[in-house]
């Protein structure tokens, strides 16, 4: 981009920040009459002293076919806050292919370069987002806005929906404990050595995993933790750790790994030692063999709670002994969202050829992705679909504060 185009561009963003409308239009957005699609951003308190917070946005699919892509833009009119804390793309990758500037940018997936990153129907995808706090702050509340939006088939108009969502800095040196439990979309199997191997789709009758990551995101460690999971109808516990009581249906779970101490991301410093800030556990699952497929069992929910006093792990509190079922995560790579997320259990059509046992898919794990690339290329083709109003917050963002 020419130094003459860029100034031009910028100049003409600034305006319409302070006229309010400084949101690149997402391509022959339509108006539906029945939602297509929802979205939510939990989580967004942050404690004092705490550098970063990762939260998760939220995007349900309610039709019955998967969008082609999607995207959602970021952008705040209270300039005052930027002062104390911005929010960020995550620099990891994970929401596709981002940019712009911290007052405003915005991330782009489609389903051709980022499959993982489509919500099937009914189902939910979860983008992470990152707030950073900066030095020596006070309680603090500023408001930002969150506009998303879904596009089904090819030259489809796309959907839109804006909401506003407070960023709270809040005095609170207690735990915050965080959970997200993407949807359930493959077939494993177990190992010898006990590890979980993809096993192709998830079909009726087959065993999948419900996989979820727990992280302490706040200012003092949890000695054990408790977890709270439902399943969809149609679908039951395969074989329960021994620290979950599972109810006579088969549904539902209480697990108390009181031996699980998580203790803030600023104290999990060494990665080879047994003291953890977050954690990812599974459990296996089984679909019914009566379902009728293809299609998406929702409901599943997960809920994680802190048990007795915080104590602070490195002034003598015993290292945690991990589950059976449990994989040590480095805090420098998780952080989630709020302490409950939900989850759908996607069941694919057996093919007439047989079962499918190839491709890791990826579905049942949590999505990583690389670093974004080809930003130039991404931001063309949504100029040629939606016209220069795009390009408003298209400027390559050159630092990120804290990040």
């Amino acid at each position: 981009m020419t130094t003459g185009r860029r100034w031009l561009l910028r100049t003409v963003a600034a305006a319409l920040l302070l006229a309010g409308t400084a949101v690149p239009a997402s391509p022959a957005a339509a108006v539906d009459t029945e939602p297509k699609f929802t979205f939510d951003l939990p989580g967004t308190t942050v404690s004092l002293g705490v550098k970063k917070k990762r939260v998760h946005l939220r995007l349900t699919n309610l039709t019955d076919e998967t969008p082609t892509a999607i995207q959602f833009y970021v952008y705040s009119h209270e300039l005052d806050w930027l002062k104390k804390a911005s929010v960020n793309w995550p620099a990891g990758g994970g929401s596709g292919e981002c940019d712009g500037d911290t007052p405003g940018w915005y991330c782009f997936a489609s389903a051709n370069q980022f499959p993982e990153l489509m919500p099937a129907p009914g189902g939910t995808v979860d983008l992470p987002i990152d707030i950073h706090v900066y030095e020596d702050q006070e309680p603090y509340e500023g408001k930002f806005e969150v506009e998303a939006s879904m596009a089904w088939g090819e030259g489809a108009n796309w959907i839109r929906a804006r909401k506003s969502f407070t960023l709270a800095l809040v005095d609170d040196s207690e735990a915050d404990l965080s959970v997200v439990a993407p949807d359930v979309t493959q077939a494993v199997r177990v190992d010898a050595g006990g590890r979980l191997e993809p096993a192709g789709k998830l079909n009726p009758g087959k065993t999948g995993a419900v996989r979820y990551r727990i992280v302490n995101q706040g200012r003092k460690a949890v000695s054990g933790v408790k977890v709270m999971l439902g399943l969809p109808e149609g679908v039951t516990f395969t074989k329960p750790p021994q620290e979950c009581a599972i109810d006579d249906d088969g549904r539902s779970a209480v697990c108390t790994y009181d031996t699980l101490a998580l203790v803030p991301a600023s104290q999990d410093t060494d990665p080879k030692d047994r003291i953890h800030s977050a954690v990812e556990l599974h459990h296996l699952v089984t679909v019914s063999a009566a379902t009728e497929a293809p299609v998406t069992l929702k409901g599943g929910t997960v809920q994680v709670e802190g048990l007795t006093e915080p104590v602070d792990a490195r002034s003598g509190a015993e290292p945690a002994k991990l589950p059976a079922n449990a994989v040590a995560v480095p805090a420098a790579d998780v952080d989630a969202s709020d302490n409950q997320d939900g989850f759908a259990v996607v069941v694919a059509a057996r093919s007439g050829g047989g079962d499918d046992d190839g491709g890791d898919g990826g579905g049942g794990g949590l999505p990583v992705t690389g670093p974004p690339t080809t930003l130039v290329a991404v931001a063309g083709l949504l100029l040629v679909a939606g016209g220069g109003t795009m390009l408003l917050l298209a400027r390559r963002r050159t630092r990120l504060p804290h990040a």
